[in-house]
């Protein structure tokens, strides 16, 4: 695809959504927030993950639930204002639950993170985008066709306030109360230094693995299609699609205080109000956790999303 077409010149799928095959190069700032791992059960051999509540819209949950959840890796929520794109400027919100794994074995987590495989063949990892949502239609069908992501279409109120905090919220199409909101600020001090950030030096840790998902339920928007979906409608082979992505900014530390109405229950002994702390989310459109207080602010933020592995 040559991204320097006029949109009249590209190519639009069955519901006249543009079509921006990978790879994707992307400008961006971008927020990440440490989660605490998931609370694994292991019963007759298998892990069972205890997945807060809205940790992925309903109709595609049995497919984010594929595989097993690898224990002791954390979770990230992350927020991004991508401001060039093949499909346009959009925002972003997503949660990433955890990494899972694909195939048969067992699902301990190692120095390496591999594991041992059984007769049936190998075992493949990855972290999990489980809730995502994006604000336009063009970035929601792509990512589904491209990279087998989950998204979702919401509407974003991401403002930069004077004194250098953000005001970070997402809201359903049709309500005026956010399910997500929360206040960020630099940390006093350090907040203040940029810091060189490339995650090539993570090597392939923050490899993505996601399953095949299907189409959104009736009354959906019609760019939730099916992920094996081509753009003229039919469908092909539904696989798995692994992708690690490039990414690199500068990052300075910062943190969040919730403005989000509900509170949670998420217990701790250091929680606000009788056992409660302050949840980021609804816990219906997006998880109800609470994640670690320091996090990182990305400017200035090059990004490519290759290709998938399709396996």
């Amino acid at each position: 695809m040559n991204v320097d077409q006029t949109p009249s010149q590209r190519e639009t799928d069955s519901n006249g959504i543009l079509v921006a095959p990978a790879p994707w190069p992307l400008k961006a700032r971008m927020w990440n927030f440490v989660v605490s791992p998931l609370k694994v059960n292991r019963v007759n051999g298998k892990s069972s993950a205890v997945f807060p509540a809205g940790w992925a819209a309903p109709f595609q949950a049995d497919a984010m639930a594929e595989g097993e959840i690898v224990a002791g890796h954390p979770g990230f929520i992350m927020l991004v204002q991508y401001t060039d794109t093949p499909v346009g400027p959009y925002d972003e919100l997503m949660y990433i639950a955890g990494k899972f794994s694909k195939g048969k074995g067992t699902s301990e987590s190692s120095d390496n993170d591999k594991q041992t495989p059984d007769a049936k063949g190998d075992v493949e990892t990855g972290f999990r985008i489980t809730r995502i949502f994006v604000s336009t239609k063009e970035s929601v069908a792509n990512g589904r066709r491209n990279w087998n992501i989950g998204k979702e279409l919401a509407k974003f109120n991401y403002t930069r306030n004077p004194d250098g905090s953000w005001d970070l919220a997402v809201y359903p199409l049709e309500q005026a109360d956010p399910f997500f909101h929360i206040s960020v600020r630099p940390i006093p001090v350090l907040g203040s230094i940029p810091i060189p950030m490339d995650f090539k030096i993570l090597g392939s840790y923050f490899r993505l693995l996601h399953p095949p998902l299907p189409s959104g339920p009736a009354g959906s928007a019609s760019a939730v299609v099916q992920s094996n979906t081509n753009p003229d409608g039919s469908l092909k082979e539904p696989k798995w699609a692994a992708l690690i992505p490039a990414i690199k900014g500068k990052m300075k530390l910062v943190t969040y205080e919730s403005k989000v109405d509900l509170r949670a229950e998420v217990g701790g002994e250091d929680s606000e109000q009788g056992g409660r702390k302050k949840a980021i989310a609804d816990g219906v459109n997006f998880p109800a956790v609470v994640p670690w207080k320091l996090g990182a602010y990305l400017e200035d933020v090059d990004i490519d999303f290759y290709a998938s592995d399709w396996v």
